[in-house]
């Protein structure tokens, strides 16, 4: 769905005359849109939100990299296991970045600090290893408002009745309230069509608890 089918199935359920196009507060539609992205962004962690970064270093071990511009929370940050025939992966080890410090950059991958712009690993990643950095980031920009995004894409209603809350509390709607607790039953659902996508395929792993050697 693009924007501009977004913004019209919006204005359609708030249903005045001041915020339709040609109106004197025209301009707000788009403003309670860009609020209840926002509150999206803020709030939800939805499987259209996940990213995956790959960083192979080509000319020296790599001991930080950038953050991404569009990053909200990290989720993992997985190198191969050296030496493994079967190329499996694993998750570095999330530490504060005084902790890091203490380790041994001329070690194995063990694990990773985030301080300011830049995402520290220890120890360094080798030349010709690809590093997956994975994580939650903001939806992409709408290029045009005839374009989609993976918000518009997967769940436009979402977009539409978080917007209209910010709307109801602007111009005191009696059915804000309700728009609302639509708008938290969409989340719940979507939010739980990520926790069955991540349950697919059988029982996970589960770690145990002592190590007996």
């Amino acid at each position: 769905m693009s924007y501009n089918t977004m913004k019209s199935d919006f204005l359609s359920i708030l249903d005045r005359d001041e915020v339709q196009p040609g109106g004197p507060q025209a301009a707000l539609a788009d403003t309670f849109l860009q609020q209840g992205i926002g509150r999206i962004q803020r709030t939800a962690r939805l499987p259209s939100m996940e990213r995956a970064q790959l960083i192979t270093p080509d000319t020296q071990a790599m001991l930080q990299f950038p953050v991404p511009p569009d990053l909200i929370q990290i989720m993992d940050v997985l190198v191969p296991e050296l030496g493994d025939a079967e190329g499996r992966l694993c998750a570095l080890k999330h530490v504060s970045y005084r902790e890091l410090m203490r380790y041994n950059q001329f070690d194995l991958p063990r694990a990773f600090a985030r301080s300011q712009t830049l995402i520290y690993v220890r120890g360094a990643v080798p030349i010709g290893v690809q590093l997956q950095f994975i994580y939650f980031g903001n939806f992409s920009p709408f290029a045009t408002p005839d374009s989609d995004n993976e918000l518009s894409a997967s769940t436009p209603d979402l977009a539409v009745y978080a917007a209209l809350k910010y709307a109801g509390d602007f111009f005191e709607h009696p059915l804000t309230q309700q728009w609302d607790q639509t708008y938290q039953a969409i989340l719940a659902e979507v939010t739980q069509m990520g926790r069955d996508l991540d349950n697919e395929g059988g029982v996970n792993v589960v770690e145990q608890l002592y190590n007996w050697d």
